[in-house]
């Protein structure tokens, strides 16, 4: 199975730990968002895990995906009311994600 598409099986499900197994011991999140900090595996477990079932996700599809890359696309509705168009992109090694980086333009 690619890795996006156990990614996938887990958000269907929101398993979190289905999710974040597909995430590198050294993983990282960049989140732009504040500054460009960066967020842990088990920070992102513990932040993304609180939101998985209240994401709602749309046109979901891999753009590209090869030992090196996964590149994501969809439409994302967030708890917070807002709609947005979101770029995923998650570097690996070892076969898993080591870094993660995402670009969103507003929709609402």
């Amino acid at each position: 199975m690619a890795l996006h598409e156990r990614f996938e099986a887990g958000m269907a499900k929101f398993d979190i730990e289905m999710v974040a197994s597909c995430f590198h011991e050294d993983f990282k999140m960049i989140m732009h968002s504040d500054g460009g900090s960066a967020l842990s595996k088990s920070e992102w477990k513990k932040m993304f895990g609180s939101v998985i079932d209240k994401l709602q996700r749309e046109n979901v599809r891999c753009i590209y995906e090869n030992d090196d890359i996964m590149v994501v696309h969809f439409i994302g509705s967030f708890p917070n009311g807002t709609k947005d168009a979101v770029m995923w992109v998650g570097t690996k090694k070892d076969g898993l994600i080591i870094r993660a980086e995402t670009g969103s333009t507003s929709l609402t």
